[in-house]
């Protein structure tokens, strides 16, 4: 076999290789081109309105409750009547507490007379140490010398049964404006001009507890305040549009937000929320106290759409599915919201974005 053969025979076998190379390859790539072997979602579109439900609320509210426990004598409002800021709510019986203030004061008193006496006697043995002193001293003796000192003493001691006097005193002061604060402690009074709202207790002569709760709202700050899911939190925002339909009426009263409350709360049927306020002047005229109604919430989610954050390649591409072929798209996007993130523009609500990485092999790419 001469050499013009042997090279005849590689070059076959070369195209024969490449042949079935090329038929693997192809058929692979067709494979994964197919949509039932790789992984994809359909976008999300979010809906440029945000159902809540909610009731309607007072902004200035205040629970008011008593610091000690003891027996109510005096509720002077009802539930639903009209109250000053500084009016009486209720009441406690202060006859104990009284008395109590009473035997403070004449520990006062009797503590002020010992300090003025202790004062009185100071002064007095003082100035018999410095007389006593002055004569040993120029009249000399044997005690000229220690008189000096003997004076120190006695003074020193004088004036240490006057401190402990003046720190007696003060405690006596103390005492009293105890006792008086507790008698200020047994009146509830109202923080705020409004209406009484709730009473655990209504009839004098009953004990109450510090549990014991009253309840005072301004009916001027009624607001609509809505329960909005945490999930839809991000494309609310203070100043939107919203509406309102209360139980019990067939209108919707509009409104703009005045409020997002920053902390989440969980609902009793364990849905995560944040609060929103909607402030109208209907809401204010014709909305009761704890009313429950529907908001509807005008977003600013307009042509927004949401893909996992983790397939947006170098904040502009995304790859999708398309006549079941991978193809690389540029998109704009917005914030991230949780796991996802906003595609502004470049993505229609029916595309189909790959989630599966290893689909990514198609032969030929399109770029727009």
């Amino acid at each position: 076999m001469n050499i013009k053969k042997i090279i005849t025979y590689i070059i076959v076998l070369i195209l024969v290789v490449d042949a079935g190379v090329f038929a693997s390859v192809e058929l692979h790539s067709n494979a994964l081109a197919s949509s039932d072997n790789y992984q994809s979602a359909q976008v999300k579109a979010v809906d440029s309105t945000i159902i809540a439900d909610g009731s309607v609320t007072a902004q200035n509210e205040a629970d008011l409750h008593f610091q000690t426990g003891g027996k109510l004598v005096s509720v002077p409002f009802k539930e639903g009547d009209t109250i000053t800021e500084g009016q009486t709510i209720a009441q406690l019986d202060t006859y104990e507490l009284q008395q109590q203030l009473q035997e403070a004061l004449n520990n006062y008193q009797a503590t002020r007379d010992q300090f003025d006496q202790a004062q009185q006697n100071s002064t007095v043995n003082v100035t018999q140490n410095v007389q006593k002193g002055q004569d040993n001293f120029y009249g000399g003796g044997p005690e000229a010398g220690n008189s000096n000192d003997n004076a120190n003493y006695f003074n020193d001691l004088a004036q240490r049964i006057v401190d402990e006097n003046q720190q007696n005193l003060n405690n006596s002061v103390l005492q009293v404006q105890v006792a008086n604060y507790a008698i200020q402690l047994s009146t509830l009074t109202s923080p705020i001009t409004g209406i009484i709202t709730h009473e655990d207790v209504t009839v004098p002569g009953q004990n109450v507890t510090p549990e014991t709760t009253f309840s005072v709202a301004d009916p001027n700050s009624k607001v609509f305040r809505a329960n909005v899911p945490a999930s839809d939190i991000d494309f609310v925002s203070v100043g939107m549009n919203a509406s309102v339909i209360l139980d019990g009426g067939q209108n919707r009263i509009s409104g703009t937000i005045s409020n997002i409350y920053p902390t989440k709360i969980t609902t009793p049927d364990g849905e995560d929320v944040y609060q929103v306020d909607i402030q109208s002047n209907d809401i204010k005229n014709a909305g009761k106290l704890d009313q429950g109604g529907t908001a509807i919430i005008m977003t600013n989610a307009q042509n927004v759409i949401l893909v996992p954050a983790w397939t947006v390649l170098s904040d502009k591409y995304v790859w999708v599915d398309e006549n079941g072929k991978p193809k690389l798209k540029t998109v704009t996007v917005g914030k991230i919201n949780g796991n996802d993130m906003e595609i502004t523009g470049g993505l229609s609500k029916n595309d189909r974005v790959i989630t599966d990485p290893n689909a990514i092999t198609a032969k030929k790419y399109n770029l727009l």
